[in-house]
């Protein structure tokens, strides 16, 4: 394949030795202070290949690979089905005991961040609503029924369960909502009594807006011990049924567009503007929209001073947020591995997001700076992937990161890379949707380690999936693929194959039960993104040799909302990505050897697609948000189609 040879000089990066540690128990479950994260070395951990009663052993899997290999199909063990999220489908927002989220917080507060067909409507700006899986679950598993899935992949609303954030047990009890743990309980029982099972993730973005306003949320050190003892709580209600389990949902975005770029993710801690309700004068602003101030005092870490609470987004919000969230999920996989593992017999691990990245070619470029743009490529990849993946995997971030970055990066203690290391060797959830290009930036040199800082940690590398950006981030043609219905959403297959090498070149030998696509999938083009008839785009790939990814449509794909017959149900665009990058991930498994065990479309059904709102539709399922009471549930082509492909390319299925 032309594509893949381009990046096979990126992949060639060392794996790290494994060192294997095992941690002490903490005997302060259940509080929120630091627990004793002292850490020993121990022959016992994870220094082979992990089994725990959930995976086929070694020589059977062995054989199993081979001869769906020889086959040109995927294994029968593969992990197939879709992926949702709690805030985007469950609605109920305020039922049966649910505490605020940061979500229903903010979207209430700032309520124009948020596109909306029905302005004024405050159930179109949030997840109030949205689905209604929280009562009409079992509609959603007739879908999965359509599209033969035998894994589904949801997250528990951690202030469902816990209204104020704060997980409590006392003689005994936990101070649970009960009625958060019945819909969860109905949810995994309901999966599995139709042959489906639970992926469940801990954490997808919808922080307790009660830690938000006690201590900032992710920005102080103390979240990391709250979230792991909320994950206690969820290992030992649930996890006699459920043995898949991710800690964290796409930490980049969580943190990178909550605390920095914005206003787009909840809380809104944006620093390319000052909040609006802090300005001298207010008069004429809207104040129901942009950045928000309003949060609680916070210490980054136990020796950072205490922030005063009510502040304007500082900066390396988004830094911190990151570092602390990575030490939470390895706290909540250490009580995991602790105290239900061996029992409970499930594997656990973290999903990361990230754009695989493909280096700029050109006509006439010459062979010295392609293998320029080659290694840019990798190190954009290091920043972009490489910053969330190499903790839970090599116990620390990417030297490039660390270079660069200087004092603005955080240090993990020496205990604390212990802890990390190794979290995710049960497996890595990888959420992959297009690619971005690289090259270095003309003029540009690498900061010196004098001149090393957040800001000039980039200075001189470019990544993005097209050439330039106009009003409304919108991209400026040529684009790598051709423009889904989404900014940022471009449809390039080869971006699941390439990353996939990627993974495994960089981390090879240090995940035991492969790599699991988490999340992947397009809105259609649409009236809000398109790019019809993108002949820019074609020339472009035409020019270079690659025609078939130039990808061009025309108005007819164009998803609209008042036409039923057209693209809205009948998906053609949608199903054309679902097979490029279903074959580049067979490909991937057959030809390349990459141990992928799993593949997890998104999205199940149309839902609340943060702050694009209703109209921006990733789901397999139509729902009309607006005029149908009912939210009934109509599959599209596209659920039909996955179905049919499970069964032609998985093996036994």
């Amino acid at each position: 394949m032309k594509t893949l040879t381009v990046f096979t000089t990126l992949l060639a990066v060392s794996a790290a030795k494994k060192c294997i540690v095992k941690p002490k128990a903490n005997a302060n479950a259940g509080e929120s202070s630091e627990p004793d994260n002292v850490l020993s070395t121990d022959e016992d951990s994870n220094d082979e290949p992990s089994n725990n009663g959930n995976e086929p052993t070694d020589n059977d899997r062995a054989e199993l690979v081979e001869k769906a290999r020889a086959e040109g199909k995927l294994p029968s063990d593969f992990k197939w089905g879709a992926a949702t999220a709690a805030y985007q489908v469950e609605g109920a927002w305020k039922e049966d005991g649910r505490g605020e989220s940061v979500w229903d917080h903010f979207t209430h507060l700032y309520p124009h961040n948020v596109e909306t067909g029905r302005p004024g409507n405050e159930d179109s700006i949030s997840g109030n609503v949205a689905c209604d899986s929280y009562h009409k679950f079992d509609e959603d598993i007739k879908m999965m029924k359509i599209m033969k899935a035998n894994h589904y992949r949801f997250s528990i609303s951690w202030s469902r369960l816990f209204p104020d954030g704060q997980a409590k047990k006392e003689e005994g009890k936990w101070n649970v909502n009960e009625k958060g743990v019945e819909y969860y309980n109905s949810v995994i029982n309901k999966l599995i009594e139709n042959d489906i099972t639970p992926l469940a993730t801990l954490y997808h973005w919808d922080l307790p807006y009660a830690l938000h306003e006690k201590y900032g949320g992710w920005l102080d050190y103390h979240s990391q011990y709250d979230f792991a003892n909320y994950a206690e709580f969820c290992f030992e209600a649930f996890g006699d049924r459920v043995k898949n389990w991710i800690t964290i949902n796409e930490p980049w975005v969580n943190c990178v567009s909550g605390y920095r770029l914005g206003p787009g993710k909840a809380p809104y801690r944006c620093t390319g503007e000052a909040p609006r309700k802090l300005a001298n004068e207010t008069e004429g602003l809207d104040l129901q929209g942009g950045c928000s101030y309003e949060i609680g005092p916070s210490q980054y870490s136990p020796e950072s001073e205490v922030l005063e609470a009510n502040r304007p987004p500082q900066r390396l919000e988004d830094v911190w947020c990151s570092h602390n969230i990575l030490l939470a999920h390895a706290q909540a996989v250490k009580v995991y591995r602790e105290k239900f593992q061996k029992e409970q017999k499930g594997l656990i691990g973290i999903t990361i997001d990230g754009e695989a990245q493909i280096p700029w070619i050109e006509p006439g470029m010459s062979e010295e700076q392609k293998k320029i743009n080659e290694e840019y490529a990798n190190l954009a990849a290091e920043f972009r992937i490489g910053w969330y993946s190499d903790p839970p995997v090599t116990g620390d971030y990417p030297q490039s990161v660390k270079e660069r970055m200087g004092k603005d990066l955080p240090e993990f203690t020496e205990e604390q890379k212990a802890m990390l290391k190794g979290s995710s060797s049960d497996f890595l959830g990888w959420n992959t949707y297009t690619a971005h290009w690289a090259a270095p930036v003309e003029g540009q040199t690498p900061p010196t380690p004098e001149e090393a800082n957040f800001e000039n940690s980039k200075r001189d590398m470019w990544d993005d999936n097209c050439r330039g950006r106009g009003d409304g981030w919108t991209c400026i043609p040529p684009t790598l693929g051709s423009q889904a219905g989404s900014s940022w959403n471009t449809k390039y297959p080869p971006t699941i194959r390439v990353g996939l090498n990627w993974f495994s070149k960089r981390y090879e030998g240090l995940i035991n039960n492969g790599i699991v696509i988490t999340e992947n999938g397009c809105a259609q083009p649409n009236y809000k993104v398109s790019r019809a008839n993108d002949e820019v785009t074609k020339a472009y790939f035409e020019s270079i040799n690659q025609p078939e990814y130039a990808d061009t449509y025309d108005e007819d794909m164009i998803e609209r909302e008042d036409n039923l017959n057209g693209t809205l149900i009948h998906d053609t665009y949608r199903i054309d990505w679902y097979k490029g990058y279903l074959e580049n991930l067979r490909l991937a498994f057959v030809e390349d050897k990459i141990d992928v065990r799993g593949y997890m479309a998104w999205s199940l059904v149309d839902n609340y697609e943060w702050e694009n709102g209703y109209e921006t539709r990733f789901g397999m399922t139509y729902i009309d948000f607006y005029n149908d009471p009912e939210l009934t549930r109509v599959p599209k082509d596209s659920l039909t189609f996955l179905g049919e492909w499970a069964q032609a390319n998985i093996q036994d299925f």
